[in-house]
């Protein structure tokens, strides 16, 4: 399997394949651990690829148990959490516990987040079973729950002992997802990689995949607890995740990003950092994603702005932006990634918006 290695202070590798179920060094990989395996996935893939997977282990003679959640961002929650943990209690689950999370980024989290307080820490292991799990949310030990208040203000950062990538998982994703994960890829290649935005469309999707989590890797590796390089991977994330807890999570995660992508870029653009060539640029690659773009998030604006300064990134009340002065080129400012914005532009960008793009 092909492989990138991550050094954080906890370093571990990802591994790359076509075909994980068919390979018995994964199996190895998790004889070595001497561990009580359990499988946390959702209600979506229990009866898929999470049964696959532990058939799988079952065929190597491991012991294993799987707990599942319903699917959702809306149940990525403190209740969904603690019910886990009384799932894996109820088992007799003991500090030798190693999860297993099989799912997309919903599951990531929530396993992640059970993982590093489920007596006080034990191994997890990902395998993201969406391209948007594959090449963010299993990389770099964010994990977390939602709120009412906003998206992952509970969690923290734990680093998993392994990622398993499979490519082959892709073959079963929805178009509509694949979709939402693109969005992430985009997001890398706008902050890091001009060359592979250009080349984007004659690049094989494995190619994309792989320097996708290569860049991840390089920026998480400099500032493994987003004190100030890892702001970056948030470009499209402030305006993103507001939008996502206004519209009750019943928005997709990548559609929300890629609206917050173009608005963020409109905010470059408009506080002289990017020109209007890059902007265009950017909105015609969003575009071409052809999600759905449109939102109810900006009906009341003020309400809109209120959830913006509950961004994990807001400081005194002011919500941040990552910014952009070239496709590749993140602002820095001193060595801050994050910037506020006047409010008149902010308002110019939702202007912008709903005359171009919400009709």
């Amino acid at each position: 399997m092909k492989e990138l290695s991550i050094q954080t202070t906890q370093p571990y590798p990802i591994y790359f394949s076509k075909n994980l179920l068919n390979d018995s060094s994964f199996a190895e990989f998790l004889r070595q651990k001497k561990s009580r395996l359990a499988i946390i996935t959702d209600s979506n893939l229990e009866n898929s690829i999470a049964a696959q997977v532990v058939n799988y282990l079952r065929k190597h003679q491991m012991l294993v148990e799987i707990f599942s959640f319903p699917a959702g961002e809306t149940n990525k929650t403190r209740e969904t959490k603690q019910a886990l943990e009384d799932h894996l209690c109820n088992k007799k689950f003991s500090r030798d516990t190693c999860i297993i999370a099989v799912g997309g980024g919903v599951v990531t989290d929530m396993a992640g987040f059970v993982a590093a307080t489920y007596c006080r820490g034990v191994d997890v292991i990902y395998i993201p079973t969406s391209l948007l799990a594959m090449v963010d949310a299993s990389i770099g030990g964010k994990t977390g729950v939602n709120t009412p208040y906003g998206k992952n203000l509970i969690g923290c950062f734990y680093q998993p002992k392994a990622v398993f990538i499979d490519i082959g998982f892709l073959k079963t994703l929805p178009e509509i997802e694949f979709k939402n994960g693109y969005v992430e890829i985009l997001k890398h290649m706008l902050i890091a990689d001009a060359a592979l935005f250009a080349q984007q469309h004659i690049v094989d999707i494995e190619v994309l995949i792989f320097q996708s989590c290569a860049i991840k890797k390089h920026i998480v590796e400099q500032d493994e607890r987003e004190q100030s390089l890892r702001a970056l991977l948030n470009f499209g994330h402030t305006i993103g995740h507001a939008i996502e807890v206004l519209e009750n999570y019943e928005i997709r995660h990548g559609e929300a990003v890629a609206i917050g992508i173009m608005l963020e870029s409109y905010l470059s653009y408009r506080m002289d950092f990017l020109t209007r060539v890059d902007f265009d640029k950017i909105v015609t690659a969003v575009k071409a994603i052809k999600l759905p773009l449109a939102t109810k998030a900006f009906q009341d604006r003020e309400k809109f702005k209120i959830v913006l300064k509950m961004d994990k990134k807001s400081q005194a009340q002011q919500a941040k932006y990552v910014l952009l002065d070239a496709i590749g080129i993140p602002h820095n400012e001193n060595g801050t990634y994050t910037m506020p914005v006047p409010e008149h532009i902010l308002d110019e960008a939702f202007d912008w918006f709903e005359e171009r793009l919400a009709k």
